[in-house]
């Protein structure tokens, strides 16, 4: 069992063997809301807890993890919700953060690993989040038969609300408004990459 933590934490998966939902809400000030409801294997959590190496998990399992996550922004990212529920299968947690700015939230510890950038170009806006980085190796397809085994159904969704009208997007599907853009794919399917998963727009 060892081997499919090391196989999550060694592939490409940045987000590692979870399923996501996540919902970034942008007003035109730059600030802003993260919503986030998260589904991880308990069984990617109890190797995570009993190794000595950092965590296999790289988003909190519990409001104190979160909320020591956030101490480095110094009070421009706040915990305005959490709720974390748990079966015999998986841990799931619901959390929502208030964000005064992107560049506030792009330095939040639990996000670094995400690489969140914004930017300006006269008027317009850009951003952009590693969703996924390619495997520094092809993996083999008994890897990928044992990922597809264990991890059928862990599924990730990413949507970004604009505050203006979406005029570029490097992936997803944007509303008839333009306003909102959706993303969503699986832990299968980012195994197989065979480049870095990011997702970018502008606005």
């Amino acid at each position: 069992m060892r081997k499919i933590a090391v196989l999550c934490a060694a592939s490409l998966l940045l987000l590692s063997c979870v399923g996501i939902d996540s919902r970034l809400t942008v007003r035109d000030n730059g600030s802003g809301t993260l919503a986030l409801t998260y589904r991880v294997s308990q069984l990617i959590a109890n190797l995570g807890a009993s190794s000595s190496e950092k965590g296999v998990v790289p988003l909190p399992l519990s409001k104190s993890d979160f909320e020591r996550s956030l101490e480095s922004s110094n009070g421009k990212v706040r915990l305005t919700r959490f709720n974390r529920s748990e079966n015999e299968k998986d841990i799931t947690v619901s959390a929502e953060l208030s964000f005064d700015s992107l560049d506030a939230l792009s330095q939040v510890d639990a996000f670094r690993s995400q690489d969140l950038k914004f930017g300006t170009d006269g008027s317009q806006r850009t951003f952009s989040e590693l969703i996924a980085r390619a495997p520094g190796r092809p993996v083999t397809e008994d890897s990928l038969r044992m990922i597809d085994a264990f991890f059928t159904g862990y599924d990730l969704t990413f949507t970004i609300e604009a505050p203006q009208p979406i005029k570029l997007n490097s992936i997803g599907t944007l509303s008839d408004d333009k306003r909102t853009l959706t993303y969503s794919t699986s832990i299968k399917d980012l195994v197989r990459a065979k480049s870095d998963v990011i997702l970018s727009v502008g606005w």
